[in-house]
């Protein structure tokens, strides 16, 4: 893989490629470049912390310079930024189910009891200080980031709301097909249940217990349609 990049740039040098083709190395350069100071970031930060490692470890891990960092970030927030966007991207990515639009919020919660689960369990394996939610940062310290920096926190808050949003969008096609009870909000259903699982994630990284599966049955019920006596004895 080394001899072809080495291959490549040679061509682009001796004027072998097309303006096109050369941009086009460029730009996959420069991305492949910043992947690598999000990776060295990320991994990092899952072992030392926020706050400890300097740019310079950073970008001694990505094997760049200083020069290379600010090319694609504008200061460590951004870095952090970053960091979280693509970890917490990610694992929304994979939790949030699509394609069986009756069934998808159903399948949402399933797939994030899991999630949880398989946290609790590798808790036991890992530091403290890391987790496999967030790139090996923990969820807590991604809270406190965004407390202490205007930049996390906006990308944070938007990453949430887009959750909520998708979330919404299965919650209403269940609705669509009466398989989500219909007398609720879509909108309102997305952004409690995207607000209560980062909570859990929150709550197994600390160590408080927790039952995913209790609770995976608890969400499923309340948002099943209501039968005509569950809901008169709700109401009573």
């Amino acid at each position: 893989m080394a001899q072809r990049g080495r291959e490549k740039q040679q061509a682009e040098r001796s004027g072998a490629l097309e303006p096109a083709e050369r941009a086009s190395l460029r730009e996959r350069a420069k991305a492949e470049t910043r992947e690598a100071l999000i990776d060295a970031a990320a991994a990092e930060f899952g072992s030392r912390g926020l706050d400890a490692p300097s740019l310079d470890a950073i970008c001694a891990r990505a094997g760049f310079t200083r020069g290379a960092f600010y090319v694609h970030f504008r200061d460590r927030e951004h870095l952090v930024a970053a960091v979280m966007q693509r970890a917490l991207g990610r694992f929304l990515d994979a939790i949030i189910a699509t394609g069986e639009e009756p069934h998808d919020l159903e399948r949402t919660v399933r797939r994030f009891e899991e999630a949880v689960a398989g946290i609790a369990q590798l808790r036991g394996a890992r530091s403290r200080g890391s987790s496999p939610v967030s790139g090996g940062v923990p969820f807590h310290r991604i809270l406190e980031a965004s407390d202490r920096s205007a930049a996390v926190r906006k990308r944070f808050v938007a990453l949430l709301s887009e959750a909520a949003a998708r979330v919404a969008k299965t919650a209403a096609a269940g609705q669509a097909a009466a398989t989500v009870r219909p007398d609720v909000s879509a909108d309102a259903l997305g952004a409690l249940l995207v607000t209560l699982a980062f909570g859990f994630v929150v709550s197994v990284e600390v160590g408080i217990p927790f039952d995913a599966a209790g609770a995976r049955s608890l969400v499923l019920a309340l948002v099943k349609p209501q039968s005509r006596k569950d809901a008169a004895r709700i109401d009573g």
